[in-house]
């Protein structure tokens, strides 16, 4: 293979592959700063001149739906598409982080809080796939990377494209598949018989998320003996799932695919009433998260738990409880929701019903994340301990047994907005709006001169184009020293 390709991408290392393909790690030679990207190589199993030709056809319509299906956060950006020796190409956004096989191991179950937050992750950007009209068809946890720059899931390896490598043709046009697309164990009999459906897609979902609580590979699930069905009843030797998500996940792998959610969206919402939320089907490609609520005992496995009715309300905090003020609690609450989702809200809820201390708090927060996240998450919390204030956080106190004062917030004085955040602000700004980002931001600030740096943020992300760009760049600049 030629070390460059193109003339633009120079190949660094060798990444992996199988019978569909190779995949590289490159780095463009054509752009300032020679930025390192994702080179997958195609190989048709065709030779005939006709038939290349329908290949080449085919890759060409999956390479438009990647540049499509891009657009959103949680998918690599295709950056670009080539024919070189009879080979296809496709060069993608290189994303930095680990894949989930590194969390979802043999052996080591994970809690129901961490499922949730999956499901929820995976889902929303499940949801804008299959309103594109596209089946991934190869979703399992090497497939899913945890971003390190917001810890989110990115689905990566889009089955669609192995169509080019797997169809032949035929002698009058029309192609067939020859191998079916997708992995033991996460792929469902329709999708076996080269009948993909959406709902495909959330078997495989369904599979991993069972991988994550149980320990087990999805070949040592166990069935029942009369219907061959997975059922997390089986499991109960093994684990403790709520009823709840019990049935949930019960029937995302249903072995009729009739029987199952028809889609990313409806699964959503059926995971939002459970918890007692609701979702919209515009929200549900969205980055814009409901809140739910469920209980964080290890000794109470049921954790999925019934919320008041309403929007986030004023909570008078028992005897003992701590309290944050608002600034320094909506930072840590973005920043913990950037590690396990939506279900951040009620985790720092009641965390701070048992902290002592600003540091005592952080070590809670750290002990309910995964392993991989704990030293990233500490680091940042305590920078933005220190930067909004480490002594925000008070006791409530008690005037009588009859009588509650309740907790007094010490909200820290407006920070000086220093000219590095200013000009960091544009620089995020700029990378979805443009040059005029200076221009808005410089505008904000002459106009709102006391704005703190949250709420700069605040202003400055209600120009940006999608939920997507917004919660990135909310992300970013919270954790800008």
């Amino acid at each position: 293979m030629e070390t460059i390709l193109a003339g633009h991408y120079q190949i660094l290392r060798h990444l992996g592959g199988g019978g569909f393909g190779q995949t590289f790690l490159a780095k463009d030679v054509h752009l300032p700063g020679h930025p390192v990207c994702v080179v997958k190589q195609l190989k048709p199993s065709v030779s005939d001149p006709d038939h290349l030709q329908t290949a080449q056809r085919l890759f060409n319509q999956e390479a438009e739906t990647l540049y499509r299906l891009g657009s959103h956060d949680q998918i690599p950006r295709l950056l670009a598409h080539f024919e070189q020796n009879q080979e296809f190409y496709l060069v993608q956004e290189y994303i930095e982080g680990q894949l989930l096989n590194r969390e979802i191991i043999p052996g080591k179950p994970l809690s129901e809080t961490y499922a949730i937050s999956l499901l929820q992750d995976v889902l929303q950007a499940l949801a804008f796939v299959h309103q594109q009209h596209v089946i991934h068809r190869d979703i399992k946890p090497t497939n899913l990377i945890r971003r390190n720059s917001d810890c989110r899931i990115v689905l990566i390896d889009f089955g669609a494209v192995k169509e080019v490598r797997s169809h032949t043709a035929t002698v009058s046009g029309p192609t067939t598949m020859t191998v079916a697309i997708g992995s033991p164990g996460y792929m469902p009999s329709e999708q076996q018989a080269f009948k993909p459906h959406y709902s495909s897609d959330l078997y495989a979902v369904g599979m991993v998320c069972i991988e994550a609580l149980t320990g087990l590979r999805p070949k040592d699930f166990p069935r029942d003996p009369e219907t061959e069905e997975f059922s997390c009843a089986l499991m109960r030797s093994i684990v403790s799932i709520s009823p709840e998500l019990a049935t949930f996940l019960d029937k995302m792998v249903r072995y009729d695919y009739r029987q199952r959610y028809p889609n990313a969206t409806e699964a959503l919402k059926a995971l939002y009433q459970i918890l007692g939320q609701s979702v919209s089907s515009n929200s549900a490609a969205s980055q814009d998260f409901p809140t739910v609520a469920h209980s964080y005992s290890q000794e109470n496995r049921r954790q999925l738990t019934d919320r008041q009715p309403g929007h986030a309300q004023e909570i008078t905090s028992p005897p003992g409880s701590t309290q944050l003020s608002s600034d320094l609690k909506k930072s840590l609450e973005q920043l913990l929701a950037g590690s396990i989702g939506p279900i951040a809200s009620v985790v720092l809820k009641r965390t701070l019903e048992q902290a002592q201390t600003p540091e005592d708090l952080v070590e809670r927060l750290v002990f309910q994340l995964p392993e991989s996240q704990q030293p990233h998450f500490r680091e940042q919390a305590n920078r933005l301990l220190k930067r909004l204030g480490e002594f925000s956080l008070v006791k409530s106190k008690v005037q009588t047994q009859e009588a509650t004062v309740a907790p007094t917030t010490l909200s820290p004085a407006v920070p000086a907005i220093d000219p590095n955040f200013v000009k960091r602000c544009e620089q995020e700004l700029a990378k979805s709006i443009g040059p005029i980002a200076p221009l808005i931001v410089q505008r904000t600030l002459s106009q709102q001169p006391a704005l703190s740096r949250i709420e700069l943020i605040e202003t400055l992300a209600k120009h940006l184009p999608n939920s997507g760009e917004t919660e990135a760049f909310r992300k970013t600049l919270l954790v800008f020293p």
